[in-house]
């Protein structure tokens, strides 16, 4: 079994994007995007978004896809975790300190107001992310990382 937890996309972009039925969005810097690996594949979704943001795999499957087809997917952000509620805890904190944009993006399955923020710079998210307990992930888009233990 893969290791489940959440993650943090750090993506560059600088385009009109079509964003689903969210509509047609302009985006200009830098945006962190909140998603969960809980599901039977874990962290594999993880690899899958590098994959899109590489060109190495099809995109259109969620919000975020069409932000890594047309963006420069800068860093990633993990912290393994059992915690269901992890996910959308993150996206609040964020909140709190940077802004959220674009409406219901990436938080169709939940109450969240969005999974997507602007950063000023990666440094900034970087360091807020260490706190919370996460570490980046500079690995090849096809290899997994090293899971560490899972923490609740």
């Amino acid at each position: 079994m893969e290791a489940a937890g959440v993650y943090v996309l750090l993506v560059e972009v600088r385009s009109e994007i079509q964003v689903g039925r969210l509509g047609r969005q302009r985006f200009d810097g830098c945006y962190a995007y909140v998603g969960s690996a809980r599901g039977p594949g874990g962290f594999g979704r993880v690899v899958r978004h590098r994959r899109v943001a590489a060109g190495l795999a099809p995109g259109r499957r969620w919000h975020i896809d069409r932000l890594l087809e047309r963006g420069r997917l800068a860093a990633v952000f993990i912290r393994p975790t059992v915690d269901p509620e992890a996910e959308c805890r993150l996206a609040a904190a964020l909140a709190e300190v940077v802004p959220p944009v674009v409406p219901g993006f990436g938080s169709s399955d939940c109450r969240c107001p969005t999974h997507l923020f602007q950063v000023p710079a990666e440094n900034v998210l970087a360091a807020r992310l260490t706190v919370l307990g996460f570490t980046r992930w500079d690995r090849e888009p096809e290899c997994p990382p090293a899971w560490p233990a899972v923490r609740r």
